[in-house]
Order: C-alpha cells, then sequence, then structure tokens
C-alpha cells in the first residue's frame, strides 16, 4: 500500500460549500473503505450502471448507479454526459489504498468531520458531540445519526476508540497525528451566507410555468396536502425527475417502470407504484392505457430546463401549502414543527406532518426561495418576495373571535384570530420545558368558549380554574391541569389522580379535566374514568374551538363535555348545535317568506303562523317539518320591540325589511355585547 504524503491531502471547500452527510456505504465483512474501493474498480471496469453489486457480509441491493448517486457529495466521483468518472482524489485513494488519504479527503469535502476529531482532544460521549454539533455548527440534527456515521469511519481508521466505562469518544495516538496534517474550521470562524438573490428583480421562471398557475381550470382542482413520494435525496430530485421523465418520453409499459426504480434507487415496487402516483398527481405523468404509462406535456416541458423553481410552479397547482408557506414566512421566520402546525389549523391538513414541510422546504432551498436564517428557522429570500407579489394564494381558513378574551388571560398580540390561538395551543403541547406557555394558551383558548378563566399552577391548585359566567345555582366549575409533552403523548405516569382529586375540593370545583396533545394507554383511560376525569386532547379541544365560532352555544351547554369521563367526545353537543342550527334556518325561512308575500295582492303581505307553517312544511332546509309553536316564538321574537325585523297587526305579521336590515341590526347587537377590556394577548 502506497502511503500519500500529507502535503498532497486535498484542500478544504469552505465550510458552507461542504456537504451535511458521510458517504452511505454498505457494510460488509472487508469494511467500508474495501467496498469504496470496489465500487470506484467497477466504474472503472465501466461495470454497467444497472448492476446489482455484491458485497462480502453486506445484504445490500444497490445498483452501481444508486451508490455513485451516495458518493458524489464526497468529491471521489462525478458525472459528465451520464458517464460517473472518478476524480483526481478518488483516483488517487483508489491506487494508494490509503484510508488516511480517503479520512483526509472527508475532512475535506464533509462538515463536522475534522472538526469532530479535534473536539476528541477531550473525551466526549456522542451526545456531547451532537450539542457541539448543533451549538456551535449550527448543524441542527436532530439524532445522533450524523454524529454515529462519523464515528463508525474514524474508528474504522483507527483514529478513535471508545471507553466501554466512561462511554466516551477520544483521539488515538494516530488521530492526535492525523489532526496535525488537516485543516479544521473553528464555530466562530463560520460564515453565515446572505441572500444570494437578493439583487434580483424578475422571477427566473419559465413563461408556461408562470401560465399555469393563472389559467383557471374548467373545474376546481382539488389539492392534495402530500406532496408525495420521491425516491432519493431532496436534493437530487431535479436528477430524479429527469431520469424518469426521460424513461417515460415515450411510452414504457409498467414493468420498464418498475425495473427501472428498482435498478436505479434500489425500491420496492409498492415505493415506485407510489411514485408513478406522484408523478400524476403532479400532471408529470398519464396512463395510455392500464400498464402504460407516458410523459405528458407539461413534463415535457419542464425537461426543458429542470429548474426546482419551474418544479415549486407544477406543485403549488396540485399540493396544498406551497405557496402558502411563502405567504407564512413572509409574515415571520418560522420552524418545521411551526409550520407544520399553521397547516394543520389554517389550511386543512390532517395532521401535523413535519415530514412534509420539511420536503416543501428543502425543495424550495434549491429553488432558492427560502433561506436558514437562524439555526431552525427559515425565511424568505429575495427571490422568494418577488414570486410571492405574482401568485395567488389560498386564504387562510380564519375564524374570527366570537367572545373576547378576559382580562385574567396574560395576552401579548392585539387582533388575533381563533386560529393564532390555536396554533399557539398545539405548539405550546409539545414544550415541555415551558409548561407555564401551555398553561396560558389552555386558559386564552377556553375563554373564547365564554368560561370566566383563571390560570393558577404553582404547588398546591390547579393550573387552569374555569367557571361557566351564571348564578351559583346554575353555573359550574371545572379544574384544568395542563399536560404538556415533548412527544406530545400524555402516559399514565405523567397524572397524578390524587392531587387532581384534591385540586377539585380545593377549589371547590365541580369537574376535572386533563388536556395534552394525545392521551396513550389503555389503563390511562381506564384510570380517568374509574377517577371521573376527563381527558381532552388537542384535536377535540381544536375541534370544539372551531364548532363554537360556527355555531355558538351556551356556555352553559359545554357542561356535557367536561362531564365525561375518560377521553372525550364533541359529538355530544350535536343535539344542541343542531337547535341553534334549525334556529338560524327558521329565522331565514321567515323572514324570507314575509318578504316574498309583501308585494302579493291578495295578502297584502300579512301572514298568520298557520299561512307560514303551510308555505315552510315542505321546505328542504329542514330535516323535520318545523312546528307550528316553533313558528310561533320566532315570530314573537322578530317583531319584539328590540329586534323590529317584522310587524304585527290583527291581520297577521308583516316584514319591516330585509335580511339585510336584520343582519345589520343584529351586527349592531353583537357589537354592544364585546366587552370593553383590553384585548387579551398570547405570549408567542
Amino acid at each position: 500500500m502506497l502511503i500519500i504524503n500529507p502535503i498532497e491531502y486535498p484542500r478544504h471547500r469552505e465550510w458552507n460549500a461542504k456537504v451535511f452527510s458521510m458517504p452511505k456505504i454498505p457494510r460488509g465483512d472487508i469494511g467500508q473503505s474495501a467496498i469504496l474501493r470496489e465500487i470506484l474498480k467497477a466504474i472503472t471496469e465501466k461495470v454497467p450502471y444497472s448492476t446489482k453489486m455484491k458485497f462480502s457480509g453486506s445484504n445490500s441491493h444497490a445498483t452501481l448507479e444508486h451508490l455513485c448517486t451516495w458518493l458524489r457529495p464526497v468529491g471521489l466521483i462525478y458525472k459528465e454526459d451520464r458517464v460517473w468518472k472518478i476524480s483526481e482524489e478518488g483516483r488517487k485513494f483508489l491506487e494508494s489504498e490509503d484510508d488516511l488519504y480517503l479520512m483526509a479527503v472527508f475532512c475535506a469535502n464533509i462538515r463536522f468531520t475534522s472538526e469532530l476529531l479535534v473536539e476528541l482532544e477531550t473525551p466526549l460521549t456522542s451526545l456531547e458531540l451532537l450539542n457541539i454539533a448543533n451549538k456551535d455548527y449550527k448543524l441542527n440534527w436532530d439524532t445522533k445519526a450524523e454524529v454515529g456515521s462519523r464515528l463508525t469511519w474514524v474508528r474504522q481508521f483507527g483514529l478513535v476508540s471508545f471507553n466501554d466505562f466512561k462511554n466516551t469518544y477520544y483521539l488515538t495516538d494516530e488521530g492526535k497525528k492525523f489532526i496535525e496534517n488537516i485543516s479544521y474550521v473553528k464555530p466562530e470562524d463560520i460564515e453565515v451566507i446572505g441572500d444570494i438573490t437578493s439583487n434580483e428583480v424578475e422571477v427566473p421562471v419559465s413563461s408556461w410555468a408562470e401560465n399555469l398557475i393563472q389559467i383557471e381550470p374548467e373545474e376546481p382542482i382539488i389539492r392534495k396536502s402530500s406532496v408525495g413520494y420521491i425516491p432519493g435525496s431532496i436534493p437530487e430530485i431535479c436528477e430524479t425527475f429527469d431520469g424518469y421523465i426521460q424513461l417515460i418520453y415515450s411510452t414504457v409499459n409498467k414493468e420498464a417502470f418498475l425495473n427501472y426504480s428498482q435498478e436505479t434507487y434500489n425500491i420496492a415496487v409498492s415505493s415506485a407504484n407510489a411514485f408513478a402516483t406522484t408523478m400524476t398527481n403532479i400532471n408529470f405523468l398519464e396512463r395510455t392505457s392500464r400498464n402504460a404509462y407516458q410523459a405528458t406535456d407539461l413534463a415535457k416541458n419542464w425537461l426543458i430546463n429542470k429548474s426546482p423553481l419551474d418544479l415549486i410552479y407544477c406543485l403549488h397547482v396540485n399540493v396544498l401549502f406551497i405557496f402558502e408557506l411563502l405567504e407564512e414566512l413572509e409574515k415571520e421566520s418560522l420552524s418545521f414543527k411551526e409550520l407544520a402546525v399553521i397547516a394543520k389549523v389554517s389550511y386543512g391538513f390532517e395532521t401535523e406532518r413535519i415530514d412534509e414541510i420539511r420536503k416543501r422546504i428543502n425543495i424550495m432551498q434549491l429553488a432558492l426561495l427560502v433561506q436558514e436564517e437562524t439555526p431552525g428557522k427559515y425565511c424568505l429570500t429575495r427571490r422568494g418576495k418577488n414570486v410571492l407579489g405574482k401568485v395567488v394564494t389560498q386564504q387562510r381558513q380564519n375564524f374570527t373571535l366570537v367572545n373576547g378574551p378576559l382580562k385574567e388571560v396574560d395576552i401579548v398580540k392585539e387582533d388575533l384570530t381563533v386560529n393564532d390561538y390555536l396554533t399557539e395551543l398545539r405548539l405550546a403541547s409539545k414544550e415541555s420545558s415551558n409548561p407555564i406557555r401551555f398553561e396560558k394558551a389552555i386558559a386564552a383558548t377556553l375563554s373564547i368558549l365564554g368560561f370566566n378563566v383563571i390560570r393558577h399552577g404553582g404547588s398546591g391548585k390547579t393550573d387552569v380554574l374555569i367557571q361557566s359566567p351564571s348564578i351559583p345555582k346554575y353555573s359550574f366549575s371545572v379544574t384544568v391541569d395542563a399536560k404538556s409533552t415533548q412527544s406530545g403523548s400524555v402516559t399514565e405516569g405523567l397524572i397524578n389522580f390524587d392531587t387532581l382529586k384534591d385540586h377539585r375540593k380545593i377549589h371547590g370545583a365541580n369537574f376535572i379535566a386533563v388536556i395534552g396533545f394525545s392521551f396513550q394507554g389503555e389503563r390511562l383511560i381506564k384510570r380517568a374514568i374509574e377517577h371521573k376525569v376527563a381527558l381532552i386532547d388537542i384535536e377535540a379541544l381544536e375541534t370544539l374551538i372551531k364548532l363554537h365560532n360556527e355555531i355558538p352555544l351556551q356556555v352553559n351547554s359545554y357542561k356535557k363535555i367536561f362531564s365525561q369521563r375518560g377521553k372525550v367526545s364533541v359529538s355530544v353537543l350535536e343535539e344542541d348545535r343542531r337547535e341553534i342550527r334549525r334556529s338560524g334556518i327558521l329565522l331565514q325561512a321567515i323572514m324570507g317568506c314575509l318578504i316574498e308575500e309583501s308585494l302579493d295582492p291578495v295578502t297584502e303581505g300579512l301572514l298568520h303562523d298557520k299561512d307560514i307553517y303551510r308555505t315552510l312544511r315542505s321546505n328542504k332546509d329542514f330535516d323535520s317539518p318545523p312546528l307550528l309553536i316553533e313558528i310561533s316564538e320566532m315570530l314573537q321574537f322578530l317583531s319584539s320591540p328590540l329586534i323590529g325585523s317584522i310587524g304585527r297587526s290583527k291581520e297577521g305579521y308583516y316584514a319591516l325589511g330585509t335580511l339585510a336590515d336584520a343582519k345589520n341590526k343584529f351586527n349592531f347587537y353583537a357589537k354592544s355585547c364585546s366587552t370593553n377590556q383590553v384585548p387579551g394577548k398570547l405570549d408567542f
């Protein structure tokens, strides 16, 4: 084996040009370094790219094409005119078989590789290394996987050892010699790259893509919440679509599509079918028969420039929360988690999907629409702002507040919508390090329903106490315990039922409730039932608030929620909602009937309750025909001096104005009922 002089070690890339991940190489009996040499040899020997590479002791079925795709970012190989070639660094390693030279290549091209070795001059655990990577090097890794991958390589090369007793990693003598010959970056030297599109004036999008979002379809398109499955890595997304579109440019059969998927990306038939669905959903693929695929004109247009920006325009037409995501980032910098909650609360997502948000952000970073402003927080680039100025987005599903929050609730933000409260509620429910935030969010949210709310917290007291605003004889109160957990799951061990009972006695409350993101375990549910505790998850509370803003119920109706045991169901309110909904339909129907009769020459606009009954009994808007007594009571209400929407004489009832007039009067009374207290503020 030829040992390469450290003077010939590759020059380090700038930190921001380095890649994030170690190469994904199969593990076998011969070691990853030897397997890497076999891959490089296969390239020099012109082995077909579709060949499944076999390695002793490894179960990998990856093709040479797939392995090359994984290797390219670290600088050992590159692709030119669709042909894989070995770089100068790759050739030096192949010819010398010098593992330390390979590690020098990794250090030169991959973030936190040489830096990890330098940090291990002091023994550290893998968790301590992860914390250093995130805090000092701003890598924002969620797990120890990347740290573990680096440790695997450096231990194979004898640069690092592991102390079983202390659970720490440390540099060997060989490792100490090695770091003398390589460069590394200090945290204070890391340069934050600004917006490279800051001088752009026009959006560099193809005209066909721009037209795509401006043409109104003949029938409304139902936009899906999921981008869908895409094989390979997101940075390679354009190459992925390029390869598949060229495959199906002219009609190919399904078998050829599946074979290409398996040979190129080593994915199962189900995954290949899932990607076919993804391509169909964004109108890149059409079936010419049951088992034949062909590229659409849209896909062929995209193939001309292979632009990630054009791809985003294609996605926006068929997928929810694309340019809408940009709109949210225009207001403030947000994290994956925050965007996932906003998508759930305000844009029709069924659940919080951080994976879907991450996928969107990653593609948008490729298109230079967004950038990471601070670790884990994303903002718009100039290009992103320019795009927003030219596109039409879906409006937020905003709900206005029916009841203003009370002074007792600690609030800091003005002009809040229900969505703001629900977004804060979801985010706070998973911030276990700040339980007070969740208590405040619960207090503010429950005030929307009209409860008098007091947030206590502290030892010996409930977190939140709510009471219905009525005389003692008819009011009820509830002690509410807030349970925030990082995972979102509230388990039995987190709830002390004896303490909950004590809180109820101290405050003289009628009911006990626990609110958390979700509740797990049959035993927890059983114990809650035994101790007469209502478990309210965030989904149920969110539904409750949205239903209230659609059809506001009297506060006492919510007694049905808190008197439940175990996990609560909002369906118990359906009868109350049905009655109010029916009253609303009846009010409109009676007003409409009287207005319509106003110009009748026979009745002269005068009708008795029985006349209206005969008219409305066949009205299909009602689940069952309105009763005569319901009509009489509504007529008395509408003809009362305060409402005055209809008049009353011996000859019958008559309209005094239009529905618009009635609406204006109801709106005036609604404003008169608004509290004059200072709007509450949530600590967002």
